[in-house]
């Protein structure tokens, strides 16, 4: 039977072909992934991730990180693409679905605001933004001070509403749901993308917030009731506890 969360001969030669020289390995760690096959890889050299895309999104998500970059923002380096892999610099710290579930960390929560707004704006095409689409706190890392995003292979043109109603959607509807603190987290959120992008969205946003919320309910019928009714209430504003 093949161990699927072994790296094969390919995974080894983009290894080999991203470093540039000969490498003694330390030690390889299988990191659980929804979409792809994901390894830290700790050498002699430098410790890396290698993805293998099984969406075939490698190359969207090579060049999106190399933009991201050349624009300053903090994301890993890209070091190589082989085929369906990508080997890029490993980024050590929390990432920051434990930060603000189980930390409530404000630091995470405004230094994710701050840093979906310096994608979007960045990255702008004549007036096309570039969005992240998979903009969830799992996909990003707090290391040291700084926030780092994850994760673009699913990157796209759209609307930037759609990033900051995902990511305050996953911030509310994971345990614990809907407290006033996970609210005030997400709060701070938005307003930390509107001081960075000098853009009013705390009302805009509600409707993708709403939308994000019955997405999610469609793949989680036990909480489908609340997450449906949070959503529902969302369309008219507010909440008062928020």
């Amino acid at each position: 039977m093949t161990d699927l969360t072994a790296l094969d001969p390919l995974g080894w030669e983009a290894l080999k072909g991203a470093l540039n020289q000969r490498v003694i390995i330390d030690r390889v760690r299988f990191v659980p992934s929804r979409k792809n096959r994901v390894w830290i890889i700790e050498t002699n050299v430098r410790p890396v991730v290698v993805k293998r895309s099984l969406t075939g999104k490698c190359g969207n998500e090579f060049e999106l990180l190399l933009r991201a970059r050349n624009a300053r923002l903090d994301t890993p380096l890209p070091l190589a693409k082989s085929g369906d892999y990508l080997v890029s610099e490993f980024v050590p710290g929390e990432t920051c679905d434990v930060l603000i579930n189980q930390m409530f960390s404000i630091a995470a929560s405004e230094g994710i605001g701050r840093w979906l707004a310096r994608f979007h704006t960045g990255l702008s095409d004549d007036g096309r933004y570039w969005i992240m689409s998979d903009a969830v706190p799992a996909n990003f890392i707090l290391s040291g001070e700084d926030i780092y995003g994850l994760d673009l292979e699913d990157s796209a043109i759209g609307d930037p509403l759609e990033d900051v109603g995902r990511m305050a959607a996953s911030m509310l509807d994971t345990d614990p749901l809907f407290t006033p603190l996970k609210f005030d987290l997400c709060r701070r959120m938005i307003r930390s993308y509107e001081r960075q992008s000098h853009v009013d969205i705390i009302e805009d946003v509600r409707p993708f917030i709403s939308k994000h919320l019955q997405l999610d309910a469609k793949n989680r019928p036990l909480f489908r009731r609340i997450l449906m009714g949070a959503a529902k209430s969302l369309e008219k504003g507010w909440p008062a506890l928020a």
